[in-house]
């Protein structure tokens, strides 16, 4: 007799239940510009002066004071440079010119400025080789944004290309919502965190390093809980000895229906499960349960199912409880498949995948299995199959997500 057909998550339904279910854990503190990188805004940042501050020039060369009827394009050359840092009272007449280097204030009077290379200079008079008409290269005051403009609204994760902005408008420092603290704990008696020689029974555990690098890139802090093996008392010991300490809790492994697969017993027991089983490859036993006031994530053991599900479910997840507005999705872009594949309907597959530098084509990792570690150095980013997808012929476009997407 056939055992019963185990029912799916589609994760398009675990991405909806997940939106319903999470809200922001509350809480802030103000940093540094130098400590705020991926960190989440807790309130809207606002410019505090002009960008440029005042007008100045582009480029170097020479500020005009042109006079529009005058065809001969000769000016009057003054004595003199403007530079940069230097504020000067200079007004230029018609028809005259000076020196000026990038960045300096324009001279009063200025109504253009133009490259050097573009003109001769004979007795003291400045002659033009060209008409640049079309550029000024002239930066207005408050052309990029004015003070009082809106730069960024709450709930944005600061990127490292936000800090120019940042500090160009005069804010030093910004409101952020409170660090997450996530606790990690990783079940197996076959693990050892040891980085040394084992015996016959015993595996590196490759999945902590990993996902607490990605934590802090994602601004969190990591609390490393230890290992419990497949002890489930120690398990719950675990849990309800550290619950006022984090926030959430995140598990590696323990989470199919095996005899010892301990985090999916006790979640179901004692939890209130969301969703458990994921239709995806890899990282199908994917579990999350509300345990009292917090969320417990259950990643897979495999080390590719649990790096997939942190960067697919996780990432987004916890940038929700971090204070995150939006619903993350990460940049992709469609590209021709240089492979072929047939797929089971109804699950969505991340394939490991290479983009090739010379033609844009995307490339899989030849072997499928979960536990080969060597696939997520080979690769730099995933295809992303969804569940009605069955057959992939070459030339065919796909889904390329990089990885660089969820950093």
């Amino acid at each position: 007799m056939s055992s019963p057909k185990i029912k799916l998550t589609p994760i398009s339904r675990l991405f909806s239940n997940l939106q319903s279910e999470l809200s922001p854990i509350y809480g802030e503190s103000r940093v540094g510009i130098d400590n705020c990188v991926n960190r989440i805004l807790a309130k809207d940042v606002f410019a505090k002066y002009d960008n440029p501050p005042f007008n100045n020039s582009a480029i170097d060369g020479y500020a005009l004071n042109e006079d529009i009827v005058k065809t001969d394009k000769k000016f009057s050359l003054i004595e003199g440079l403007v530079r940069p840092g230097v504020v000067s009272d200079l007004v230029l007449k018609k028809n005259e010119g000076i020196k000026i280097l990038t960045g300096a204030p324009i001279p009063n009077g200025t109504s253009r400025i133009i490259f050097k290379e573009n003109t001769k200079q004979q007795d003291h008079k400045i002659y033009f080789d060209q008409d640049d008409v079309e550029e000024n290269n002239i930066r207005l005051k408050g052309e990029d944004f004015k003070k009082g403009d809106l730069l960024f609204n709450e709930g944005t994760q600061i990127k490292i290309t936000d800090l120019a902005t940042l500090i160009g408008s005069g804010n030093s420092s910004v409101a952020v919502s409170r660090s997450l603290k996530v606790g990690i704990i990783t079940t197996g008696n076959e693990l050892s965190e040891k980085l040394e020689k084992q015996n016959n029974s015993l595996i590196f555990d490759t999945n902590l390093v990993p996902l607490k690098t990605l934590l802090e890139r994602w601004g969190h802090s990591l609390i490393n809980l230890g290992s419990v093996g497949d002890k489930l008392e120690l398990l719950k010991e675990k849990i309800f000895d550290n619950f006022r300490l984090v926030d959430v809790f995140v598990t590696t492994g323990g989470v199919s229906t095996g005899q010892e697969d301990f985090v999916s017993q006790f979640l179901n027991s004692e939890g209130q499960v969301i969703n458990w089983r994921i239709a995806i490859k890899p990282g199908r036993p994917f579990i999350c349960a509300k345990l009292g006031t917090k969320y417990v994530f259950g990643l897979p053991g495999n080390p590719v199912a649990a790096f997939i599900c942190s960067l697919i479910i996780l990432r987004p997840s916890l940038g929700r409880l971090g204070g995150e507005k939006n619903w993350f999705e990460p940049f992709y872009f469609k590209t021709k498949a240089n492979f072929k594949k047939f797929k089971r309907s109804g699950r969505t597959e991340f394939l490991r995948a290479k983009l090739n530098k010379v033609d844009g084509s995307v490339s899989i990792f030849p072997f499928e299995g979960s536990g080969r570690l060597s696939s997520l150095s080979w690769s730099n980013g995933v295809v992303e199959l969804d569940e009605s997808k069955q057959k992939i012929e070459k030339g065919d476009l796909v889904n390329f997500i990089p990885y660089g997407s969820f950093f």
